[in-house]
């Protein structure tokens, strides 16, 4: 019933002008149109069919004040949900609501400093032995020469996991 093929026929009007016509059935609604040129004919019968084409297969032109980038970024977050039990807009308000932006960017060497004077406090009181402090400082060191200009937030598991599995590479 939904026959979506068109054709492009010669077609004498009463006038005794020629015409061309594009004729065919689109989702079950005849489409009759006169152009006064092939080239227009064949255009729309190209436009119906690639109408018919995108219906068939679930596409459809919507207007939308995206831009390209942003529709497709759209579409990847929904296919990213599509076995969640959550809609997109659910997701998006709970991470507006609880994600904070870091305050500030704390340098390696700054946070490194930081944690050894507070084991220092912690060694004055008998917790990890001077040994053991030695050896976190001698690692924490490393780090820092490892890393010069990163910032704690730069940092990810994936390095961390990289710098700590260095065996034999210092």
């Amino acid at each position: 019933m939904n026959h979506t093929t068109f054709i492009v026929t010669r077609f004498n009007n009463k006038t005794g002008t020629v015409s061309w016509r594009v004729s065919g059935n689109l989702h079950g609604i005849r489409i009759r149109k006169n152009f006064r040129s092939r080239e227009e004919a064949g255009a729309e019968r190209a436009a119906l069919e690639l109408r018919a084409l995108q219906s068939a297969r679930g596409l459809r032109a919507s207007p939308t004040f995206l831009t390209d980038d942003q529709l497709r970024e759209a579409e990847a977050a929904f296919r990213t949900l599509a076995d969640r039990p959550r809609s997109l807009t659910a997701y998006l308000d709970y991470a507006l609501a609880h994600y904070r932006e870091a305050e500030r960017e704390v340098p390696l060497a700054a946070a490194v400093d930081e944690y050894v004077v507070s084991k220092q406090t912690d060694v004055e009181r008998t917790l990890p032995s001077i040994r053991q402090f030695r050896s976190i400082k001698n690692e924490l060191d490393l780090l820092t020469r490892h890393f010069p200009k990163a910032s704690v937030a730069q940092l990810s598991p994936p390095q961390l996991v990289a710098f700590l599995e260095r065996a034999g590479r210092l």
